[in-house]
């Protein structure tokens, strides 16, 4: 009995369960397509900006001990993609943009910001959110340019693939064994190594070298208004605010380390280094929570896993986008759609009360309608206020 107690203690366990290698996976859809894009048509460097990610997801998850999303900037990525600005301009605004975050949680004026976000606003940033990823997500599974030809000659639809995917995670969702989002992610990987056999990436290593950030007044003048001041509010609002609440509901007493203030001195912290060297601004996302939850993410290893695999992307350097575009779009789509949905639901705790739930409604709508969280919430501070004084008002009269 002792010798099998010693070789029982002795014996090799696999530290990584399928769960924690699935729910690695399940923001892919958010911060992949965007590192791609900025990189691919604003020049980003590559190593730089999975390097960032990467380590921002390890020492991440190591500090606040939960799955932590790990994205680019949105609205940065958005107005930075349509101007076509030049890689200083990005890592300026994420420079500018950590140096606030800091100073906010140095201050400890999170707090005080954060009761501006009130329950209804946040969940209406949580409908807003889902509903841009939803559509984002529609776009990619239906986009003409999502199909694939095989290299035997079958073809596929963008719908088709989005449909066989969609199903992928229907029929795997309650599965321990197989997780959804691992099973789909592999797939996909197949299905685009198929597409592209004859014309797959070269693999050569060996990183971009680095470069850093050289900041300009005239510049860091320009992006203060363009870039920072409209993410500033989406960011607290999305990546702080409404990312502490999101933490809480889906972990509970776990995720007693993710505060206001301890998501602000993240963002600001990963800012300030990533822009020094020239990477896309990055952040936390309460989306991303949602999606790493859904697909499995329990443990911080799940963000070791992804981590771990942007810094290996890093290590390709000019080859990682190729290998990227391996996951075909419209997989990527049923990700973002399916993420969209779960973060969307949040709104059901406050369906029984109605003027909270108008607010939110407002909130997300305006969002989806101007694609832009900033102008939803400003909305819902103004619907707040009105409530508010309406309520006052009634008070007096009883």
């Amino acid at each position: 009995m002792a010798t099998a107690s010693r070789l029982e203690s002795k014996a090799l366990h696999w530290p990584l369960t399928r769960l924690d290698v699935a729910g690695a996976f399940g923001d892919i859809g958010v911060l992949f397509p965007i590192a791609i894009a900025l990189i691919t048509l604003n020049h980003m460097n590559p190593t730089a900006v999975f390097l960032a990610a990467g380590l921002t997801y390890i020492l991440a998850g190591r500090y606040f001990q939960i799955p932590i999303a790990v994205q680019p900037f949105k609205a940065v990525a958005a107005i930075a993609l349509a101007l076509a600005l030049p890689p200083s301009s990005i890592a300026s605004a994420g420079l500018l943009m950590g140096l606030l975050l800091a100073f906010v949680a140095v201050t400890n004026l999170a707090k005080w910001l954060a009761r501006l976000f009130t329950l209804p606003i946040v969940r209406g940033i949580q409908l807003g959110l889902g509903l841009l990823l939803a559509r984002e997500g529609l776009r990619l599974m239906l986009g003409p340019q999502s199909g694939l030809v095989l290299t035997w000659g079958w073809s596929f639809a963008a719908w088709e693939i989005a449909l066989g995917g969609a199903v992928v995670l229907l029929v795997f969702q309650g599965s321990r064994r197989y997780p959804a989002a691992l099973v789909l992610l592999v797939a996909g990987v197949m299905l685009g190594f198929f597409a592209h056999s004859g014309r797959l990436p070269a693999l050569g290593w060996g990183p971009a070298p680095l470069e850093l950030l050289r900041p300009q007044v005239s510049e860091l003048r320009r992006v203060l208004t363009l870039l920072v001041i409209p993410q500033f509010a989406l960011t607290f609002g999305n990546s702080i605010v409404a990312t502490e609440n999101t933490a809480q509901i889906l972990y509970g007493a776990q995720a007693r380390r993710v505060t206001v203030r301890g998501l602000s001195m993240s963002v600001g912290l990963v800012n300030i280094l990533s822009g020094s060297i020239m990477s896309a601004p990055l952040c936390h996302g309460s989306g991303g929570v949602t999606a790493h939850y859904r697909f499995g993410a329990r443990t911080p290893k799940s963000s070791y896993v992804i981590g771990g695999i942007c810094i290996l992307l890093a290590l390709f350097g000019r080859a990682a986008v190729g290998l990227l575009k391996l996951i075909p779009t419209a997989v990527l789509g049923v990700f973002l759609v399916y993420v969209g949905i779960q973060h969307a639901a949040y709104v059901r705790d406050i369906v029984r009360r109605a003027p909270l739930l108008f607010i939110a409604v407002c909130v997300g709508v305006v969002s989806l309608a101007t694609t832009n969280l900033m102008w939803g919430f400003l909305a819902g501070f103004v619907l707040q206020a009105v409530w508010f004084l309406l309520e006052k008002a009634r008070a007096k009269r009883v």
